[in-house]
């Protein structure tokens, strides 16, 4: 059963998922798969990249019925198969040439159960509850995507 709280203007969410560990780790920095299941349904990425080092960096571009949208980041840590600790901003109007805005750290921790995963995301600290709710609504869809996806061949 999926759990978030808003403690600090930071998201806590804490999810087991029916896979190893290393799968489940793999679908976080390998770009094939991380767009398979990133942004919730209803979200097209239109363009993904993924550099999975520490000091490598990520982005996405979408559209989703509010329009355009691009995010990037840094990756902080890549420890594997249990950490990612990675930067997280977007670009107005989608843009990258454009100032980022408010920026947030996620932090991904993944804990083996035998052949299943305890993943718990810290993502903050937001700067109000209204961003704090997009990103809650949007993890929890992403979760639900990366199920699916982790139900079947990689």
């Amino acid at each position: 059963m999926p759990d978030a709280r808003l403690d600090n203007n930071t998201l806590h969410i804490s999810r087991i998922f029916d896979a190893p560990r290393e799968r489940v780790f793999d679908a976080w920095v390998n770009r094939d798969q991380f767009v398979r299941w990133m942004c919730p349904p209803g979200v097209e990425i239109t363009l993904c990249e993924v550099d999975a080092r520490r000091g490598g960096a990520w982005r996405i571009d979408g559209r989703n019925e509010r329009g355009v949208f691009a995010s990037s980041g840094v990756y902080l840590e890549v420890a594997r198969p249990e950490r990612l600790v990675f930067t997280w901003a977007h670009h107005a109007d989608g843009d990258y040439a454009r100032a980022r805005g408010h920026e947030t750290t996620v932090r991904v921790e993944l804990r083996a159960l035998g052949d299943r995963t305890e993943l718990t995301l810290v993502h903050g600290p937001f700067s109000d509850t209204d961003d704090f709710a997009c990103h809650d609504e949007g993890w929890a869809g992403s979760f639900d995507k990366l199920v699916a996806f982790l139900g079947r061949p990689a």
